[in-house]
């Protein structure tokens, strides 16, 4: 883990901010018949104007400023002027912006109009997994309480699963850095070496439950990117920048 100086903390506090406008920006944009395409540009508008990059452009060769997932995509959905938003979708919206070298990155699944009652539940369960999370970080911790926290508190609901395949992280002057931050108790070795890591002070993370409401099998698109339920399962995604310290945590 890379601790991160009184100047970068600063700096990133500042783009958590402007991050955090631009998800707003983009929730109050939604509605049905718009693209996904729009939604990036909303959100890639706002980090400019507010003197920040959108720091998800160039990482892996991706050209965009958001990731633009609806209804059964999990993740890493591609902005597209044919993908038309309707009345009833959900759509997670992650994104990134940076300030002088520093990244943040925080996700959030939003309503388009008016959606089910299943749908709701998914989303308020998706950020009570990441409250939980969080509630379990300080430092000194060990990586393990977030993967624990989340996975006790959905075996205590039944219902969902968790997609496994992909992590929370580190994150500083790139987008992803150490430590993999697993959303479950890991069975892999190698996973269980990595979760037995423990926070350190003035070290950045980002926490993001990426839950189903159902399985957990998933497929990868044609694109290369989007991740989808084979099941065709409703899935949301929360995530936030979070600084540790010797006293405490705060959300960026």
């Amino acid at each position: 883990m890379k601790v991160l100086s009184n100047a970068q903390i600063n700096n990133m506090r500042y783009a958590g901010g402007v991050l955090s406008g631009a998800l707003n920006a983009v929730r109050l944009s939604l509605r049905a018949g718009i693209t996904t395409a729009e939604v990036d540009r909303t959100a890639e508008k706002y980090i400019i104007e507010h003197n920040c990059t959108p720091c998800f452009k160039g990482v892996y060769g991706y050209k965009f400023a958001c990731n633009t997932s609806v209804n059964d995509e999990i993740i890493h959905g591609i902005p597209s002027e044919a993908r038309i938003l309707r009345d009833g979708d959900i759509i997670t919206v992650d994104c990134g912006a940076g300030f002088n070298g520093i990244c943040t990155d925080a996700c959030r699944t939003f309503a388009v109009g008016g959606i089910s009652a299943e749908a709701k539940e998914l989303i308020s369960v998706t950020e009570t997994c990441f409250r939980r999370a969080f509630a379990a970080v300080h430092a000194g911790a060990e990586v393990a309480v977030v993967g624990r926290a989340i996975t006790e508190y959905l075996d205590s609901i039944g219902g969902y699963s968790i997609l496994e395949d992909f992590f929370g992280h580190g994150i500083g002057k790139t987008l992803h850095e150490d430590p993999l931050i697993p959303n479950y108790i890991p069975h892999h070795p190698r996973l269980r070496v990595e979760v037995r890591k423990k926070f350190l002070p003035n070290t950045a993370i980002c926490i993001e439950p990426m839950i189903f409401h159902g399985g957990n099998k998933t497929k990868i698109a044609r694109d290369g990117w989007t991740v989808i339920s084979t099941d065709g399962c409703l899935s949301a995604h929360y995530e936030n920048t979070i600084l540790i310290t010797k006293n405490g945590k705060e959300i960026l």
